[in-house]
């Protein structure tokens, strides 16, 4: 149970700790971003000018992508390419064993063990500027 509220808050406290990052140039703001999903979608000659990703956590995906296009107006994008990943953060194990001595010279061992990985969901972005 103790485990449990742990990871809750930990949870929790990287939810509000998801502060969006920016890596790269800034232009004056656009008011029109154009979404792709694959790199190769992109026919208009550009330059990559940044990038930034933003943890899914309690917040949906569609609320993350407007978050993401908020910032690249911002920053004067032109285009956004999302991707999606999962980033394991932690993994919590648990386990139990007993031993059984029937008698002085046959005794009976067992073990077992969970191991789960804890996941983040992150949306990536790269931020283009057309040529």
């Amino acid at each position: 149970m103790k485990r449990s509220i742990l990871i809750l808050l930990l949870a929790l406290a990287s939810n509000l700790s998801f502060a969006q990052k920016y890596f790269g140039k800034t232009y004056p703001s656009t008011q029109r971003v154009d979404e792709y999903y694959d790199a190769g979608d992109v026919t208009k000659a550009h330059l990559i000018m940044g990038k930034t990703d933003l943890g899914i956590g309690f917040r949906s995906i569609e609320k993350t992508q407007e978050k993401i296009i908020e910032l690249a107006k911002k920053k004067g994008a032109d285009g956004v390419i999302f991707s999606i990943e999962e980033e394991v953060y932690a993994t919590t194990s648990s386990g139990s064993g007993s031993l059984s001595k029937k008698n002085e010279k046959k005794a009976t061992a067992f073990n077992n063990s969970t191991s789960t990985d804890l996941k983040q969901t992150k949306v990536k972005a790269i931020f283009i500027k057309y040529k």
